[in-house]
């Protein structure tokens, strides 16, 4: 099911951080989103479980100079949102200061109707769900926008180590059953290689998650254009 809320965005590939990662590879998070956006990702989550939420919000901050950076460089029309994971009092903070941050959380996080409450109904909401019945669930807090999910992050779909405790990949048969009647976009994640995203193509998916792909990759703007090359061709 299209969002009519999602229309203006290439959600083909959608963008994970990861702060040691990115580190590890010798770049900032911003240095790597600039360079993911520049080769094709079209929404962005921030996601360091371990910042502090002083040190969250400038990371944020300078993920969404860094956004506005590569879409002025690379004449981007599109806009690319920026996603905050979890930190629901970041995010209305930051929209109370006037920036344009949406947020994701997952099962054991925030609620859904709480998240709506406190960053209004402007701001998209992404929520993981992995079972039927927390796909069906996700239905039930109401129309887009008006309290609703506007977009679901489904997986993993292959074994991944990018997340503590993930259990093991569900493979693409089993995502197909899971999310062959969602009425909310479901963007796949876990495991996500430009091989794989080629795989995923002829699904029902609206998107694929990435992570360590991009963030260990020695040119980050090489890989998602791979990435984002393989899930629309």
């Amino acid at each position: 099911m299209t969002n009519p809320r999602l229309s203006d965005i290439d959600g083909s590939l959608y963008f994970i951080t990861d702060t040691r990662m990115c580190e590890q590879a010798g770049r900032t998070v911003a240095q790597t989103v600039e360079l993911a956006v520049a080769g094709g990702a079209g929404i962005v989550q921030v996601r360091d479980k371990h910042a502090t939420d002083a040190t969250f919000a400038q990371l944020t901050l300078s993920v969404l100079e860094a956004v506005e950076t590569a879409r002025r460089t690379n004449n981007i029309t599109r806009p690319v949102p920026v996603f905050v994971n979890d930190r629901v009092e970041v995010a209305a903070s930051l929209i109370n200061d006037g920036h344009d941050v949406h947020v994701h959380v997952g099962q054991d996080d925030t609620s859904v109707p709480r998240v709506r409450e406190l960053i209004g109904n402007t701001p998209l909401i992404g929520l993981s769900a992995n079972t039927p019945e927390e796909i069906e669930a996700a239905r039930a807090h109401g129309d887009f926008g008006s309290g609703g999910v506007d977009l679901l992050g489904v997986g993993p779909v292959w074994d991944t180590a990018t997340k503590e405790g993930a259990p093991a990949g569900l493979g693409v048969d089993t995502l197909k059953n899971l999310i062959a009647t969602s009425a909310i976009p479901v963007f796949a994640i876990g495991g996500i290689t430009a091989e794989r995203a080629a795989q995923l193509k002829d699904t029902s998916v609206a998107g694929v998650c990435v992570v360590s792909a991009i963030c260990l990759a020695p040119d980050p703007q090489v890989e998602a254009r791979k990435i984002h090359h393989a899930f629309q061709n």
